[in-house]
């Protein structure tokens, strides 16, 4: 072998990764002459890499034409390359390929396109050495000239001069920093700002390092980001051992100003990548729509670690899809919270790290993202306690209203250090409801009934609902009902929802209704995707107790307006009622459930007029 050409297109840590395979091949055939085709704003990251003999750059706007592809389609064909290694496997390089006329072309088995290889592979979706598959999969395509996988080398490195890192130090010492204490450097933000944890979430980390912990601090980011790095300085506190204007003018000199720092923590990416080949410990925190096992290189290792959102809400990417990710990342980027983040980052710097905090002060980590405050009313609730209280697990506040339950109700919620519970005597549903809301702290209220089971990914949209933008005041949610254990699909609940999550302080319920409350809301309600399932009837004494509670909340709702029964109300309505239910309703599809639910449902039409009856004759004997 004389001659091998690796083709990687765009990124800094694409390219990085790439260069991999010049080391590998190197140690198989040291006469090799190396060529890397390679983007121009990243070829300063091969500089001085003694396993790759040439550099062909290119400009990736200019490559897209046809002309200048073929030009260099063209060159690669005269430079007569033994192997060429096409780990960017995209149409450019596609292109190339076919015109190269190389002995052996090495890439991934992807469709339509195999056949311009002599050689391809599959790409491995997890990873088995080093922790990530953007490195295990590029080294796939050395497996033709090494028997045992596990013995190529998998380290990517940068070759940094002396020269470079002493500049570097130099540059550093003019502006104040000493060394006589860890130098911390933080990638406030990602190439974009949808690439980067939320801004105020950032703040607090600084705040956390500059009140916990003696150390330095390097703030790295993209000149252009300027304007969003002094929003995040507007939130901290100390300013002092902050340093926001050592940024490199280069990739290379960015990468001698980092091998002077003790970590790196920052939104995972480019920065990250380079902390690894120059071997600086990392804290990375990743964003939504990228996974460990394809970025997460070297945790393995214990000097690298990370955050994601699987951490602690996997279920999210059940719910959600990489593109929705992708479309609206700013809900689930701040899920991550603080709170969530900050203590991993604590542990990393005293147990990775070995930097111990100042004194026996702590800073409290807030949360940030939007509070919510779960309600509910209560009355002989305890079979539903330990499920519904899992259920709202995720509310930053449980507030429980009972009306003087007569179970154990109580004593099981007193159980839970983290429920407010309140006793208060049942006048009416809309009162009892609203009595609760004022208790609530939070702007966010979800108010479930104890016998509705929330499924998880409607607890997932809820909480991408608060903490994305633009959010409606109120959202209804559609309901599953369950009768004995059956899904009953017609008999008037095909279509039932309720407003269960919305703003403190822009709704209410009505107050002149007294059962079947009804929600005030001066905005449009939304709608969330995710039905929760209502488990309302267990058996035929226990709903018609209910009904019956609410023929008679009914009748008392009807008398303060005045209206008397009749003929009308005693046998038309509750004829009708039956026939909407079981006909119209199509209730007969429900079989004898159905039947049922349209004659309770009658009756309690019915019982609602005799209550109404019953309170003008007590009235008229006043």
């Amino acid at each position: 072998m004389k001659k091998a050409l690796i083709i990687q297109n765009k990124y800094i840590g694409d390219v990085l990764v790439a260069s991999i395979i010049a080391k590998n091949i190197k140690s198989v055939f040291p006469d090799i002459e190396v060529h890397f085709f390679c983007y121009n704003k990243a070829i300063s990251i091969l500089d001085n890499n003694p396993y790759i003999n040439k550099i062909i750059d290119f400009d990736d706007t200019e490559l897209k034409k046809i002309p200048v592809l073929w030009k260099y389609a063209q060159y690669i064909r005269k430079e007569k390359y033994d192997i060429i290694f096409d780990p960017y496997a995209k149409l450019q390089s596609r292109f190339i390929i076919l015109f190269s006329n190389a002995k052996r072309r090495i890439s991934f088995n992807k469709p339509f396109f195999k056949n311009l290889y002599t050689d391809v592979f599959l790409e491995e979706k997890y990873p088995k050495i080093v922790c990530c598959t953007s490195i295990e999969n590029r080294c796939l395509l050395l497996t033709p000239f090494f028997q045992d996988f596990s013995t190529i080398n998998f380290q990517t490195e940068i070759f940094l001069k002396d020269s470079e890192i002493a500049d570097a130090r130099k540059l550093m010492s003019q502006v104040g920093i000493t060394f006589s204490k860890p130098i911390l450097m933080i990638g406030v933000l990602g190439s974009v700002l949808d690439k980067s944890w939320p801004l105020e979430y950032m703040s607090e980390l600084i705040n956390l390092l500059t009140q916990n912990f003696n150390v330095d601090i390097l703030l790295n980011y993209i000149p252009n980001q300027k304007k969003e790095v002094e929003n995040i300085l507007k939130n901290v506190t100390n300013k002092k051992p902050i340093y926001s204007n050592i940024l490199g003018k280069n990739i290379r000199e960015f990468s001698a100003i980092l091998k002077n720092c003790t970590a790196l923590i920052a939104n995972e990416g480019g920065a990250v990548n380079t902390a690894k080949a120059i071997d600086i410990p990392t804290f990375s925190i990743f964003s939504p729509h990228k996974f460990r096992k394809d970025w997460g290189c070297y945790e393995n290792l214990f000097i690298h670690k990370s955050f994601h959102l699987m951490d602690i809400f996997p279920e999210v990417y059940q719910e959600f899809s990489i593109k929705e990710i992708l479309k609206n990342p700013t809900p689930f980027y701040k899920i991550m919270s603080p709170d969530k983040v900050l203590p991993n980052i604590d542990k990393y710097l005293q147990e990775v790290l070995k930097i111990s905090p100042k004194g026996k002060t702590f800073f409290k980590i807030p949360s940030l993202h939007p509070k919510i405050t779960a309600l509910a009313i209560t009355y002989n609730e305890e079979v539903n306690i330990d499920r519904y209280l899992n259920d709202i697990s995720f509310a930053d506040e449980i507030i429980i209203v009972d009306s003087y339950s007569t179970d154990n109700t109580k004593n099981k919620f007193l159980k839970y250090p983290n429920v407010k519970f309140i006793e208060r005597k049942f006048d009416n549903f809309t009162n009892q409801k609203n009595f609760a809301i004022s208790q609530a702290s939070n702007d966010w209220i979800i108010f479930f009934d104890l016998d509705e089971h929330i499924p998880e990914g409607l607890k997932i949209e809820i909480l991408t609902t608060v903490n994305s933008e633009n959010t409606k005041d109120a959202y209804w949610v559609y309901r599953n009902f369950f009768f004995s254990g059956k899904h009953i699909k017609y008999s008037g609940w095909k279509n039932d929802k309720v407003i269960r999550l919305f703003k403190k302080n822009k709704v209410h319920y009505r107050e002149n209704k007294f059962v079947h409350e009804e929600i005030i809301c001066d905005t449009k309600a939304g709608f969330l995707k995710h039905k929760i399932d209502h488990f309302s009837f267990n058996s035929i004494d226990s709903y018609h107790k209910k009904l019956n509670q609410y023929a008679s909340l009914k009748a008392e709702e009807l008398f303060k307006k005045r209206q008397k029964p009749n003929f009308f109300h005693y046998y038309i309505k509750p004829a009708f009622r039956f026939f909407s239910h079981y006909f119209l309703q199509l209730g007969f599809l429900d079989g004898k459930s159905g039947y049922i639910i349209a004659k309770m449902y009658a009756q309690y039409v019915l019982d609602r007029y005799k209550y109404l009856d019953q309170l003008w004759i007590e009235n008229r004997k006043l």
